[in-house]
């Protein structure tokens, strides 16, 4: 038994779906058909206006003079397609592809592990319904038999028998036909798709062709054939075509906010994070403008990437309204189970990680760093910055140092300081011929701020300071 699903206006609810303000609007799909543009969907404000699908378009402008025309475009129905396909394929793994509009689902193989097949067909339907998109439902013993009868809107019906019954009462022009063999059909008399099965195999294939046998016996599951079953993508890529350009960021956010939730559902479907995405942004006189988002730490939430884009988009001013939006995400990882450490060290770690990023997102990837340091004994060479976050080295010794060391050192004089520490003696840097032979010393000022001085050919200089 399969289970088929019909969106007769997948493209046309997706779009509504990620641009909901576009449904204030008569919009309507068109497509080139036999030399004419005509409509292939639309909403209910152009419907209500009188427009419907298969009106030329020259007729439905007429009728609405505010409808909005987008050119429909197969191949992206094609894609919200397999993306309704992964949404469901974590409830049935056998499932067919028929572009752009259905998908069939095996039910028999899902009997034992739902209990019955109601209870397959129960779970699916409310699956179904969830999804944000019109759907027309119906099952047969077969996927082409329940593809016509959804297409058609029949009833659903889990019966062989029912569902045979409702298949022979389809009319000849929902038969699946070629538009040749539905005009011979009914010139010779037949109406429903039931009188034409009453005939055997070698008068529906002398009268009406060898396509037509095969199609009928493919209908009554006498004739058996493979299916390519979905098998879902392992990367992440979702584009969405803007119904009206948008010349800045804030009309931008609404769409963005909606393409993050697919991805962070795709991540979730499979327990998988990503540290880095990318968000295209495509123009009709400019090149794409690519915006890179990162993570500190690998993620699966839209509005970590969302609330990082934010902040970057000062830093990447719009040059020409948008047309189309693309997310895509980097290399995917398997997530980590990490178990929280009782008195919430990990928290703090995700919210380390959490302001790393934004900082990054704000002020650029290389001003972001933690600081850390080497053996050399030379104060100013022994500093070099590390990637933020990341568990410094360990040193041989750590000797107390300052916080803030001044760029050059400063002179100063001896009678301003009390000294406190030392000295510490350093004489080195003949290695690379930059040798220092100095006194270093803690020292309070008259403020009661701590420094670091260090003595050096009669001179008392200023290294830096002590928080």
């Amino acid at each position: 038994m399969w289970l088929y699903c019909h969106f007769p206006q997948l493209l046309l609810d997706n779009r509504s779906r990620l641009q909901p303000d576009i449904n204030t609007l008569p919009l309507a799909f068109y497509q080139l058909q036999s030399n004419h543009s005509v409509i292939v969907q639309c909403n209910v404000l152009a419907q209500e206006a009188g427009v419907k699908p298969l009106l030329q378009t020259v007729m439905a402008i007429s009728l609405c003079e505010q409808l909005q025309l987008v050119e429909y475009c197969p191949e992206r129905e094609q894609q919200v397609l397999h993306q309704l396909a992964t949404r469901l394929y974590q409830w049935a793994a056998k499932l067919v592809l028929y572009p752009p509009q259905g998908i069939a689902i095996e039910l028999s193989s899902l009997s034992q592990l739902y209990g019955g097949l109601n209870a397959v067909s129960d779970v699916l339907h409310r699956e179904v319904r969830a999804l944000p998109v019109t759907a027309q439902l119906a099952c047969a013993d077969n996927p082409l038999a329940a593809k016509l009868l959804a297409e058609y809107d029949s009833p659903v019906s889990l019966s062989t028998d029912e569902s045979a019954q409702l298949l022979a009462q389809l009319p000849i022009n929902a038969a699946g036909l070629s538009a040749k063999v539905e005009k011979d059909c009914q010139a010779t008399g037949f109406r429903q798709l039931g009188e034409l099965m009453q005939l055997s195999a070698a008068e529906v294939g002398g009268q009406f062709g060898l396509e037509t046998q095969l199609h009928l016996e493919r209908l009554q599951g006498r004739s058996q054939k493979s299916y390519d079953f979905f098998i879902p993508p392992e990367t992440f890529q979702q584009s969405l075509d803007l119904v009206t350009e948008i010349p800045h960021w804030q009309g931008l956010l609404f769409p963005l906010k909606r393409l993050f939730g697919e991805m962070e559902d795709f991540f979730y479907q499979r327990q998988k994070v990503v540290q880095q995405i990318s968000i295209e942004l495509h123009h009709r006189d400019a090149p794409p403008s690519i915006i890179p988002v990162a993570l500190a730490d690998k993620g699966w939430r839209g509005h970590s990437f969302l609330s990082l884009l934010q902040l970057k988009m000062e830093s990447y001013p719009l040059p020409a309204p948008v047309l189309e939006i693309r997310l895509v995400a980097g290399e995917l990882l398997c997530a980590e189970q990490r178990n929280e450490h009782f008195f919430g060290g990990q928290q703090h770690r995700h919210e380390t990680l959490q302001l790393i990023g934004r900082l990054q997102a704000k002020l650029g990837d290389r001003a972001v760093f933690s600081p850390a340091m080497n053996d050399d004994p030379r104060p100013g060479t022994n500093e070099f910055p590390r990637p933020p976050g990341e568990k410094p080295p360990s040193l041989s010794a750590s000797p107390k140092r300052p916080l803030w060391l001044l760029t050059s050192p400063e002179p100063t004089s001896i009678d301003l300081w009390q000294l406190r520490e030392g000295p510490e003696r350093k004489t080195c840097g003949w290695w690379d011929a930059r040798n220092i032979t100095r006194d270093y010393w803690t020292a309070k000022d008259v403020r009661q701020r701590v420094g670091w001085l260090y003595f050096e050919d009669g001179q008392w200089y200023l290294q830096g300071w002590f928080s």
